[in-house]
């Protein structure tokens, strides 16, 4: 039993460390996962949506206090 948990702990850890190769070994940077910051996903004119949706809100809230005056438009 003790056997098989000490194959299995060293498994484990081979595959952790294989995983974080670039991380643990060549120190490079950890992938940006978040839609906002990266850099590939910004080129491609993916954005967050939630930034999307407070863009759309602004460009909507700006109009909002527009009044129109189809008589004054009229008489000129």
């Amino acid at each position: 039993m003790l056997t098989v948990f000490l194959i299995v702990v060293v498994i484990v850890g081979l595959a952790f460390l294989g995983l974080g190769f670039n991380i643990f070994f060549r120190k490079l940077a950890f992938p940006e996962n978040e839609v906002g910051k990266n850099k590939k996903m910004k080129s491609l004119g993916i954005a967050c949506v939630r930034c999307e949706e407070m863009k759309k809100f602004r460009e909507q809230k700006k109009f909002s206090n527009i009044r129109l005056d189809i008589g004054k438009l009229h008489d000129a």
